[in-house]
């Protein structure tokens, strides 16, 4: 599943099927510095049969990092091998803590861009919880574009004010009158950066937008960590705050904060589309200096975490002890099946959202359950695939009268 030879072939040139440059700045593609192989494509996709779920699609994940601006893309990355039209869950809106941050977010963004009582539009919008929680926080209405979300999403009190579009998004879907453009964890998987940022930018400004609102998840902190369960195939595109910023910057947006939140998991960006034409600039050379040397590095801790959880695994199994798995999204996929073979000593993974429980995770086919439901065999360990969740987590076990459960993060 890890595999550190690069991708290029003997002379320097791409095999078939690689991405040649970087889909931001269009610099020529260097080797990669990391290749995660045959894991699922899905991240959020959800399998009634274990059968199914074992026969997911997989794919490679070949890492670059551009040395122009500073963007980590996956140059084996291939479209075709995503398929949308199954059953997708992406929600975290039911954790309490993910739920108070999406409602604090909202809320600074109301009123540090005077958005009450005027209409946004969203990229990428999944099952619009986020353009919910705007209309909360006092947005006056909304729409989201997304090809999969349908007006039978959104929820009847909002029905008025939340319009969907099931759709890829065009830059005549921002209408005149928008007070801002949303793109929340849309970035980071779009294969065309360039193309797509610039498709926002020509809607933005013939409909007169002051202001782009953006979130990705944050490179920096995957790389130092060593916390490989966040790549994901689906995301073919990595940001730190820098990188993003500078993305931003060439599209032609003047970036006025770029920050990190979340417990520095998350990069958020605000910025306005600039006056005329600006050709922005290359990626910060100290930066670029940090990333060269936390993604030289990335392989090496990367197997070293593999390593440490994987003897972990084989003693709990040796042990004869029951361990879940807190998780079941991309984090506990990706983690799950690249330590697939040691995976025996997982008998399934845990689940607060009902729309992933009494379904399989793909690749391995473990069940996901939910949390209730270990109480009638109470495991010895739940291994948590997030620690921001750590406490309501702990809170939770202890509720079902789980308190001898042991919680650990990875």
């Amino acid at each position: 599943m890890l595999d550190l030879s690069v991708s290029a072939t003997p002379d320097g040139t791409t095999k078939r099927g690689e991405l040649a440059a970087c889909p931001s700045c269009s610099a020529p593609a260097p080797p990669a510095f990391i290749r995660l192989t045959e894991l699922p494509v899905h991240g959020t996709a959800v399998f009634a049969t274990a059968a199914e779920a074992r026969a997911v699609t997989t794919g490679d994940q070949e890492l670059a990092l551009c040395g122009t601006c500073g963007v980590v893309f996956n140059r084996a990355f291939d479209m075709s091998k995503l398929d949308y039209t199954g059953e997708h869950e992406e929600s975290q809106h039911l954790s309490p803590r993910f739920a108070a941050y999406a409602a604090e977010l909202s809320e600074q963004w109301v009123k540090r861009h005077d958005l009450l009582d005027r209409h946004v539009v969203e990229i990428g919008c999944g099952a619009g919880d986020f353009a919910a929680e705007l209309l909360r926080a006092g947005v006056g209405s909304a729409t989201g574009i997304d090809p999969h979300f349908g007006p039978e999403r959104v929820p009847a009190d909002l029905a008025q004010r939340l319009r969907a579009v099931p759709a890829f998004y065009s830059p005549e879907m921002v209408e005149p009158g928008t007070a801002a453009v949303v793109c929340r964890h849309t970035l980071e998987h779009i294969p065309e950066l360039a193309v797509f940022g610039a498709d926002i930018l020509r809607g933005m400004r013939t409909a007169g937008v002051p202001v782009l609102l953006a979130e990705v998840p944050d490179l920096g902190r995957i790389l130092t960590d060593g916390a490989f369960w966040d790549l994901q195939y689906e995301h073919c595109s990595y940001f730190t705050p820098a990188t993003l910023g500078g993305y931003l910057s060439r599209l032609g947006f003047d970036v006025l904060e770029v920050r990190t939140t979340y417990t520095d998991q998350y990069v958020v960006a605000e910025a306005a589309p600039a006056h005329g034409d600006t050709a922005g600039e290359p990626g910060p050379a100290a930066e670029l200096d940090r990333l060269h040397q936390l993604c030289e590095g990335f392989a090496t801790h990367t197997i070293g975490r593999i390593t440490h959880w994987g003897s972990w695994l084989d003693d709990r199994r040796a042990a004869g002890d029951t361990v879940v798995v807190w998780g079941g999204g991309a984090k506990g996929l990706t983690f799950l099946n690249m330590l697939r073979e040691h995976a025996d000593a997982v008998s399934a993974v845990v689940d607060i959202n009902p729309g992933l429980q009494n379904h399989y995770i793909g690749g391995l086919g473990l069940p996901i359950v939910a949390p209730r439901d270990l109480v009638s065999a109470p495991p010895r360990t739940v291994l948590l695939m997030n620690p921001v969740y750590v406490d309501e987590v702990r809170a939770l076990l202890d509720e079902l009268g789980l308190q001898a459960t042991e919680l650990i993060t990875v």
